[in-house]
């Protein structure tokens, strides 16, 4: 086990920080930012919301890590992301102010009978990053109970089909879980590039398909090189694990690993979200910036979820 208590901390803390950087300039395109650009993590601006609000993308990360355990109750899970639909649960302020279209549709599957596996979405259209965006507790607990690169990835399929269950949002998940999984045994960038070829190992049977061809570039040896002018965050599942990957791989610094991809606009929520789960399990809890610990929304409760979830799966 190379998972601890101080690197889920990491992560999840890492992600929540990242979207509450990136809340409030959601939905802003890149070209209005590139002229005032992001340099701290601020308050107000599209939902007008607090500094250190976080969205839907920390709620499902804490539903999934409050529900985790050995016994994979999958209707569990769903309940919970029920919850915060319904009444607010697992939110910052007792309210659901964010929820993506699929994600919506796959939990009204679900309320109206709908199994947890054979709710989530199945069409071509349904590839937002709403599953990408809460995968971050599936590396944790693959880690903490052994499971093989192969393992980790077809449970990633299986959360996310929870909400998206077509392949192209079920590959960026297995993909990002083997990214987070080598930085958990190695915490220095050369992981992230063997995560990638975990991956690409783990889907070579399938490297040809038109689900895994979607994410070539990600598999190109050259993909840390690429220009900053051809990466794009945007609501789609392949643009959001591009430009997170990218932005950890082009930085040295969490604090700038998340800046980086708020400041490519468009959905910079869950863009500064993915990769700073990433950062977070890359530079540590103490390479977050102290200022932003101290201002995200319901720190402490974030971390009674966080120790709940290591004490359910024998995690020091």
């Amino acid at each position: 086990m190379n998972v601890t208590a101080e690197k889920i901390r990491g992560a999840v803390i890492g992600a929540a920080v990242g979207d509450a950087t990136g809340v409030p300039y959601e939905f802003i395109p890149p070209e209005k930012i590139k002229l005032n650009p992001v340099t701290d993590m601020v308050g107000r601006g599209t939902y007008n919301m607090p500094a250190g609000t976080w969205s839907d993308d920390t709620t499902m990360i804490l539903c999934t890590l409050d529900k985790l355990d050995g016994s994979l109750d999958y209707d569990a899970i769903m309940r919970a992301f029920l919850s915060w639909l319904d009444d607010g649960n697992y939110t910052p302020y007792g309210e659901c102010f964010d929820i993506g279209n699929t994600t919506h549709t796959a939990l009204v599957n679900y309320s109206r009978g709908g199994g947890a596996l054979s709710s989530g979405l199945t069409d071509a259209h349904s590839n937002g990053n709403g599953s990408l965006m809460r995968i971050i507790p599936v590396a944790l607990y693959a880690d903490a109970h052994g499971l093989s690169a192969g393992q980790a990835v077809n449970l990633s399929h299986e959360i996310s089909s929870l909400t998206h269950a077509h392949p192209i949002s079920k590959t960026g998940c297995g993909i990002f879980t083997c990214v987070a999984t080598s930085l958990l045994e190695s915490a220095d960038r050369q992981s992230v590039l063997r995560g990638i070829k975990t991956a690409e190992t783990v889907y070579s049977s399938e490297i040809n398909t038109p689900e895994i061809i979607k994410y070539r570039r990600i598999f190109d040896e050259g993909f840390p090189e690429l220009p900053e002018s051809v990466i794009k965050s945007s609501g789609y599942v392949v643009d959001t694990l591009e430009c997170a990957l990218w932005c950890v791989l082009n930085t040295d610094n969490y604090r700038d690993c998340v800046l980086k991809a708020v400041n490519f606009g468009n959905d910079t929520d869950t863009a500064a979200c993915v990769a700073g789960a990433l950062g977070g399990l890359l530079y540590g809890l103490e390479g977050i910036p102290v200022r932003w610990r101290e201002t995200l929304v319901k720190s402490d409760y974030i971390n009674t979820i966080i120790s709940g979830f290591c004490r359910r799966n024998n995690i020091e």
